[in-house]
């Protein structure tokens, strides 16, 4: 049985409130404010932070389908988009046609910040930190700076619903196991994009039965809900257009950061061997559900969650740059773990981790902009790097994370008293707080 996670306000320790801690994140707010209007500034013209809202748009349009006439797949929508989520997903959009186009895109990048303060927030609570004022400010100075990596960056850019899709998530299954109703956000969120399914997944995995049975039956509500409101579409959908995932964009396409991009691109072609893509695949959803699952069995249970997102980017046919988001509650893990260590090198792990999920940005004379690491103009040398540099990231971090569960299991059996022994001991708790625990 997993330890319950520590989310209670009242327990844990607080973030640290010294002058440094708190004035190192708001210098590096600042830095990132003046990165965001110096690099690619705000007003420059569909490349603006607040300058695009493509997608939100085309969500927008895809709500309206459902109350017209129109086919939600068989036409392309705003600027030249098709649908490619689940129906359900267009039956929720569908009041964004209330809202003016530059009232949506405005509406849509409030909510992204703000969810993107509450996925910090949570992860914070998660890990046993206190509900204070500090932790407040901490935060939003943390939502700030967070904003400049690639997948946030280019979320908030677009108008994109990972970072809710992220929230959602969280917030279930980091409740306490036996919650009411916990698994239906995850599987809420595989109704709205079906990348979230590989959650259910890692439940079986672990034996969480009944989070799994409710996350299935989530999902099953919302194909039901898209079959009873748009039963031609939903047909469409379920039938055929699921395995179109050219429909998305080119495969090789350097922003396609999933296993299948980067054989495309290693390999040169325009789409990888079906056979190769799905050993390759196989392999990197092995290796993530393992250290998932290990992580879950240790009690980190924010580590796990973690895992599992990222891994899903990694195996998905089609995982663009904004899809990693998963990435922010890795990094508040990797800051976590240099607080917890008290010692100034253990920054150097954060740092490096956020280091290539910045955005890099490379302007062209014509006005376009190259955002990310794998967009960049770079040495033909190290291209086959940056252009895959999610995947690399994502396989580094679960090998990182297994080899330590692994040295931490060996430490544990060595230093554990007799079974037979009465004798008090502490145990690390659900997310490295401490947890005072009695042998039997």
């Amino acid at each position: 049985m997993t330890p319950p996670p520590r989310t209670d306000p009242d327990a844990g320790r607080s973030l640290p409130s010294h002058p440094l801690f708190l004035g190192t994140l708001g210098v590096l707010a600042v830095a990132v404010v003046v990165a965001h209007d110096r690099v690619v500034p705000f007003g420059q013209p569909l490349w603006g932070l607040f300058r695009n809202g493509l997608d939100l748009l085309v969500y927008r349009s895809g709500g309206a389908t459902v109350l017209s006439d129109a086919g939600l797949y068989d036409h392309a929508l705003h600027g030249g988009m098709w649908w490619t989520y689940p129906p359900f997903s267009a039956v929720l959009f569908a009041p964004l046609r209330l809202f003016s186009p530059e009232m949506t895109v405005f509406l849509g990048a409030l909510v992204n910040f703000v969810a993107l303060y509450l996925v910090v927030l949570l992860c914070w609570r998660l890990l046993g930190y206190r509900t204070d004022r500090t932790l407040h400010i901490a935060t939003a100075l943390l939502t700030i700076s967070l904003s400049w990596l690639e997948p946030v960056r280019t979320t908030i850019w677009l108008g994109q619903v990972n970072l809710l899709l992220m929230l959602l998530i969280l917030w279930d299954l980091g409740r306490p196991e036996g919650s009411r109703l916990r698994g239906l956000g995850a599987g809420v969120a595989a109704g709205i994009k079906l990348t979230p399914a590989l959650f259910v997944v890692h439940l079986l995995l672990t034996r969480q039965w009944r989070a799994a049975a409710i996350a299935i039956g989530g999902f099953a509500a919302t194909v039901a809900v898209g079959c009873v409101v748009i039963f031609s579409d939903s047909r469409a959908y379920w039938t055929g257009v699921i395995w179109h995932s050219t429909r998305i964009g080119e495969t090789a396409w350097p922003a396609n950061q999933s296993a299948s991009g980067v054989l495309a691109r290693w390999l040169d072609v325009a789409e990888p061997p079906r056979l190769l893509w799905l050993v390759v695949a196989s392999a990197l959803g092995a290796l993530g559900l393992a250290a998932a699952w290990g992580a879950q069995r240790s009690g980190r249970q924010l580590l796990a969650i973690t895992m599992v997102g990222l891994t899903s980017c990694a195996v998905s046919p089609f995982s663009w740059g904004h899809h990693w988001v998963w990435f922010v509650p890795l990094l508040i893990l990797a800051v976590d773990r240099a607080l917890r260590a008290g010692r100034v090198t253990a920054w150097l792990v954060p740092v490096a981790l956020a280091a290539p999920l910045l955005s890099w940005a490379h302007g062209f004379p014509d006005g376009v902009y190259a955002i990310g690491l794998f967009m960049v103009p770079v040495p033909d040398a190290v291209v086959p790097v940056t252009q895959s540099v999610y995947p690399l990231v994502f396989v580094v971090t679960a090998v990182v994370v297994l080899v330590t569960l692994v040295r931490d299991g060996l430490r544990t059996a060595r230093t554990a008293p007799p079974e037979d022994c009465d004798v008090p001991h502490i145990t690390v708790g659900s997310q490295g707080g401490l947890d005072r625990a009695a042998a039997v």
